[in-house]
């Protein structure tokens, strides 16, 4: 994508994540783009909370490009079938050339087993895999802070669960030591439907 100008070039299916003091985050997608409006997917509790004519503020971030910030209006939206919000596009946008995440503080247990990356392409038997349990104590959806009490390698491959909402949510990364018991581990293997899962997460952590 070529440096964006207007929110009109927003393709479709991209994620917003958008704030709205007093409520708090949440995530649009967008699954239409014309020159009058952007046509987004909402969540329950946003669309019902959120009435039109609110102005709030959208954060975009392209892969490998650049992070976008704006703020817009919902000027409508869809009453019967899926929750469809349209927001009025602007011009005015800022660019950052790093991703902004948005960390929250938590206490999320989980279960994990770690492994080298010359065994990613082997199978693993039961006797191979060593379970430990960790406390993750930061989470964004790119990275996640954890402690555990056993002694692991410097720097290895990650794989384990957590739940969240009641599902569960796969944990795939490279992990690094920070401090003593204390591990920082990057999500590059996480697909982007847990993401997504990981993102609600950290919203209603953030809920107003």
């Amino acid at each position: 994508m070529k440096k964006l100008e207007s929110t009109k070039r927003i393709p479709v299916d991209s994620v917003l994540r958008v704030y709205k003091k007093g409520f708090g985050y949440s995530r649009l997608t967008i699954i239409d783009n014309n020159d009058r409006y952007m046509a987004t997917l909402s969540d329950e509790d946003f669309y019902n909370s959120i009435p039109d004519g609110s102005s709030i503020e959208a954060y975009l971030w392209v892969e490998d490009v650049a992070s976008y910030e704006f703020s817009c209006t919902i000027t409508g939206r869809i009453t019967q079938g899926e929750r469809i919000l349209f927001l009025s596009h602007t011009e005015e946008i800022r660019r950052n050339e790093e991703r902004l995440c948005l960390t929250a503080q938590v206490s999320v247990p989980f279960q994990f087993f770690i492994f080298n990356s010359k065994k990613i392409e082997k199978s693993f038997t039961s006797e191979e895999i060593k379970f430990h349990t960790g406390l993750i104590t930061e989470m964004s959806d790119r990275e996640m802070v954890f402690t555990c009490t056993d002694n692991l390698s410097a720097v290895s491959l990650l794989y384990g669960h957590i739940h969240v909402f009641d599902e569960d949510v796969e944990i795939v990364g490279k992990y690094e030591e920070r401090g003593e018991g204390t591990y920082l581990v990057r999500l590059t293997g996480m697909s982007e439907r847990d993401r997504g899962k990981v993102l609600d997460y950290i919203f209603s952590v953030y809920r107003e």
